[in-house]
């Protein structure tokens, strides 16, 4: 799965220009955890912009969130 610039400041609720100021000044950050054993196949990510966090499941396979939203 990419998530694109335009998905990420949508999932953070901001606006895409403050998002890619943030981007840019180093106050967006990200981290990616592949599941293992029962969560095989599955793809937790997480992301921050100054106070707000969101984090998803992701199908490893389809690319699709299936859960967080």
């Amino acid at each position: 799965m990419i998530l694109n610039a335009e998905d990420a400041a949508a999932l953070l609720g901001a606006p895409l220009p403050d998002f890619l100021r943030d981007l840019r000044a180093g106050h967006v950050y990200s981290l990616i955890e592949r599941g293992e054993g029962e969560d095989a196949g599955r793809i937790r990510a997480t992301l921050r912009r100054r106070a707000r966090e969101v984090r998803v499941v992701i199908d490893a396979a389809t690319g699709e969130i299936i859960e967080g939203l």
